[in-house]
Order: C-alpha cells, then structure tokens, then sequence
C-alpha cells in the first residue's frame, strides 16, 4: 500500500513539474494585440530575430510570393504570402511561438 502511494506522489509530481515548466516557457510571449494600423506592428533588428528563432522561441513567416520565395528566403522559414487565403498554410505555424514576417 505504501509503494502504491509513493508511485501516486512521483507521477504527480512529475505531471505538475511538467505543466508548470510548459505554462512558464509561454510566459515569455506578449499577448495578442490587434493592430490599427502597420504602422503601429512593434519592428525587431534582424540579430534579435535570429536570438529568438535560434533559441526556438520564434517561427519565421515569409510574406512575399511563391516566386521571390522560391528564388530566395530564410532557412526555416514558412511562405505565406500576404493576402493568402489559404488557411491550410496558417496551421503550419506553430503554436506558443513569437511570429516574426518578413518581406522584400
């Protein structure tokens, strides 16, 4: 009976340790916030996008079309051009990830 007990209290405890390192590695992300305008996206410096894709915090969006994506695009990144009714295309985007879009 003891033994049944101490396996309850590890497997709780490694759901919890668990949950609550997820909930905490989605902390780091702002909240979502509908624009007004381009104008008013917050813009980032090329070095703290590639900080946040090479830690894996960040997913990369190409916004331009299949043909300048094709001809050139960042490694990793995901072609959804702008405008794109394709909504297949948006559930490649992981989710609990920073969205960085780029354009020519």
């Amino acid at each position: 009976m003891k033994n049944k007990y101490l396996h309850f209290l590890i497997l709780a405890l490694a759901f919890f340790s668990f949950a609550f390192q997820s909930d905490c590695q989605r902390a780091d992300l702002a909240p979502y916030v509908k624009y007004n305008s381009d104008a008013d996206v917050p813009r980032i410096s090329i070095e703290d996008a590639k900080k946040d894709y090479d830690n894996g915090t960040a997913v990369i969006i190409d916004s331009r079309g299949d043909t300048a994506y094709n001809a050139e695009h960042i490694k990793g990144s995901i072609n959804i051009p702008f405008g794109s009714p394709d909504n297949a295309k948006f559930s490649e985007i992981p989710k609990g990830k920073k969205i960085i879009v780029y354009c020519s």
